[in-house]
């Protein structure tokens, strides 16, 4: 039984990690250290040809990055693995399972509450982890703070993928502080995901946000009444796209908000090859144009009186997103 738990829990803490890691990379360099620049004069709003490149890199970084979530844990997370031994019957006394476990220093606290009894990730379960000074010395990274897994939903084999299935969860973080060598970033809000097949072969998958933030070395980035869906064909490997809600960034100082116009389509680990974003400010806005997997154009409106202003064409490596 230790092990099927440990199983879980690892999954769990890999995620949480995950998350972490990616979302510090919103408004920075999107790897190794996560420390953003101080806040140039070309990067503040309104959006302008100075500043419009800038404004959509930090854009398209923050709005995507929670979508490692679902690349991490795939199908079969959140955190399910595997399935209890047939015939096994839990005691009563393990219902709710406290589970300590070392780190190279420190130590991590889950509590497992397994509503139904069942040896397995199931409706009504819960998990609440507390990481307490956890050193991860592969990745120079201490964790510190509390996370939480609930308002879980499951229904048919999710975690055998057996066709129809879904999964349903909040993930809940309360100053989940990652620390390395150089850089603190905390994360603290939520996020819901929502994932599913009837065929398994066309998964379709979203997160959700009311409020997430992110303070790296004390510069904030958030996202807000955020949305992002992702279908994908697992025969064609293609993947499609769409995000909204408000992104607010000390390194913008100011907001935004995000509309996808048309979907963006990824095929394997290609660039997207097609898609729009509107992304507005108070007064001026830039609308994101994928021409294909080499180029992208950049529509500036400098007033929002529904004519274009400035148009930026750049390859994807130019627009050099973290």
């Amino acid at each position: 039984m230790k092990d099927k738990h440990t199983s879980k829990m690892t999954v769990f803490q890999i995620t949480l990690f995950a998350l972490l890691t990616t979302l510090a990379s919103c408004g920075g360099s999107g790897g190794g250290g996560a420390t953003p620049p101080p806040p140039p004069s070309s990067a503040a709003l309104p959006i302008t040809a100075a500043n419009a490149q800038d404004i959509t890199v930090s854009v398209l970084e923050a709005v995507t990055s929670p979508v490692e979530l679902i690349n991490i844990v795939d199908v079969l997370g959140v955190p399910v693995t595997g399935s209890a031994n047939p015939g096994v019957s839990k005691p009563a006394f393990m219902a709710i399972t406290t589970q300590v476990i070392a780190c190279d220093t420190g130590e991590i606290t889950t509590i497992w509450d397994d509503a139904d009894n069942d040896l397995q990730l199931s409706t009504g379960d819960t998990f609440d982890t507390n990481f307490d000074m956890c050193f991860f010395p592969d990745l120079g990274v201490t964790i510190d703070g509390d996370s939480t897994l609930d308002n879980l939903l499951v229904t048919g084999d999710a975690a055998n993928q057996l066709a129809p299935w879904s999964l349903a969860a909040t993930y809940g973080f309360i100053d989940l502080t990652a620390t390395d060598a150089i850089d603190t970033v905390t994360i603290n809000g939520d996020l819901d995901v929502d994932m599913g097949s009837n065929d398994n072969v066309v998964v379709d998958a979203s997160i959700a946000s009311a409020l997430l933030t992110v303070d790296v070395n004390g510069v904030r980035e958030s996202l807000s009444d955020y949305l992002l869906t992702l279908v994908t064909n697992q025969n064609v490997l293609t993947q499609v796209l769409g995000v909204s809600g408000t992104y607010t960034s000390d390194i913008l100082q100011g907001s935004v908000t995000i509309a996808t116009l048309e979907d963006f389509v990824i095929m394997g680990d290609d660039n997207p090859s097609s898609g729009r974003l509107l992304i507005s400010a108070s007064s001026s806005s830039v609308l994101f144009i994928v021409l294909d997997n080499l180029n992208v154009q950049l529509d500036i409106d400098l007033d929002l009186d529904g004519t274009i202003d400035e148009t930026i064409m750049l390859t994807w490596i130019e627009l050099d997103i973290g």
